[in-house]
């Protein structure tokens, strides 16, 4: 049985690539790379600073285990994903993190949601710390609708492999701008905008403005990937990677067991890594130069010129569907996406550079607000966050 859809005639899609061919039996890759990094963990968690201090592990045992996770239901689930994530980390390439059409890929998506979910127990200060990169109610919201973005479309993608259904990509359509109005369902309920509980995620982080551009960008490179909705696994699964771990950035910088600044550079070392995982699975299908075009083109439409974000993600749905017979074998537009990718960057780079014009370099904080950075905060902390920004 095929999926319908009426619109085959105008839009033709070409067919899913095959599932990847399992990793052979005897690698010892996966192994090794686990093992280094329980390591490395292991490490991290039992070394002392100073020969008086105490070890990490007592750090994150006395600030991070609070009375609001009664039965440790949160730090439970968080470990599994931890294990989750190690494993299928190590399996990145042509195995496509050995998800298959198996119950085991839907238990994993079932376990990477409840843990997004399982973060509403804790209670949060409503208004966002100064400084930023710490989470916020609105900010926790946002981090499950993301999320769920990601998980949503793996499951597409499991369940059109298992049935062995011709891609429907209308739907990952309909994912984009459903998560959308999640998004801003979520911000309403915080209140209407300029009230204490709601806060712009990217421009309002204590980061350069450089920086915060960067940030931006990437989100609409997720975005535009989960439209693309190559059938594969592993760049939704580092979306949701991204998400998560970053909560747990937040999470640990809120208990000050780490620096601001160390933990905003961390993220964007996620960010690099998410972008050349989500490049490998685009380059599979022959399609970087086109959708990195498209990324570039709604991020200079939105930030450059400030485009209503729904006009503007129903256009670039209908824009993804028009470009994809162009990157098929045989069409004679497909020579010509390398060239407009190129145009692409240079519009990113001028808009961004006009936009860093316009905004001078924050002034340095005043110190009381330095003070709130580093005091700190006795109230729970979920692990869940946001990959996206209020651009989107």
């Amino acid at each position: 049985m095929k999926l319908p859809n009426p619109l085959r005639r105008f839009f033709p899609t070409p067919p899913p690539p095959p599932l990847p061919p399992p990793p052979p039996a005897n690698n010892p890759l996966p192994f090794l790379l686990a093992a280094v990094g329980g390591g490395l963990l292991i490490w991290l968690l039992l070394r002392r600073p100073s020969p008086n201090s105490p070890t990490l592990l007592h750090n994150i045992k006395v600030k991070l285990f609070t009375n609001e996770d009664t039965f440790n239901l949160h730090k439970t689930l968080g470990i599994a994903c931890l294990v989750s994530y190690i494993y299928r980390f190590s399996h990145v390439g042509s195995a496509d993190m050995n998800f298959t059409t198996g119950p085991l890929t839907l238990l994993s998506v079932a376990l990477h949601l409840v843990l997004s979910v399982s973060s509403l127990i804790f209670h949060i200060p409503i208004k966002r710390i100064v400084g930023g990169y710490r989470i916020w109610p609105e900010y926790r919201l946002h981090s499950i609708v993301f999320a769920t973005r990601s998980l949503t479309t793996m499951s597409l993608t499991w369940y059109e492999l298992k049935y062995g259904l011709e891609p429907n990509y209308y739907l990952n359509m309909a994912i984009v701008i459903g998560t959308i109005i999640a998004a801003d369902l979520s911000s309403m309920s915080m209140g209407p905008p300029g009230t204490a509980g709601r806060s712009s995620t990217i421009q309002d982080l204590d980061a350069g403005p450089a920086t915060r551009f960067f940030f931006s960008v990437m989100q609409f490179h997720a975005t535009m990937g989960c439209m693309l909705g190559v059938r594969r696994f592993s760049t939704q699964f580092v979306y949701v990677w991204i998400i998560q771990f970053n909560a747990f950035l937040m999470t640990i910088r809120r208990k000050n067991l780490a620096p601001h600044s160390a933990l905003v550079t961390t993220y964007g070392l996620m960010l690099v890594f998410g972008f050349c995982v989500a490049s490998h699975e685009q380059a599979s299908v022959g399609a970087v130069p086109m959708i990195n075009t498209l990324a570039n083109l709604a991020a200079v439409l939105r930030v450059g010129f400030g485009t209503p974000k729904y006009p503007l993600w129903i256009g670039m749905g209908v824009l993804t569907q028009l470009a994809r017979p162009t990157i098929e074998e045989g069409s004679p537009l497909a020579s010509l996406w390398p060239y407009a990718w190129a145009a692409s960057v240079a519009a990113v780079l001028a808009a961004g550079a006009r936009k860093l014009r316009k905004r001078p370099v924050d002034a340095a904080k005043p110190a009381e607000a330095a003070a709130v950075l580093d005091t700190p905060i006795v109230a729970g902390t979920p692990a869940t966050s946001e990959y996206a920004t209020k651009v989107l």
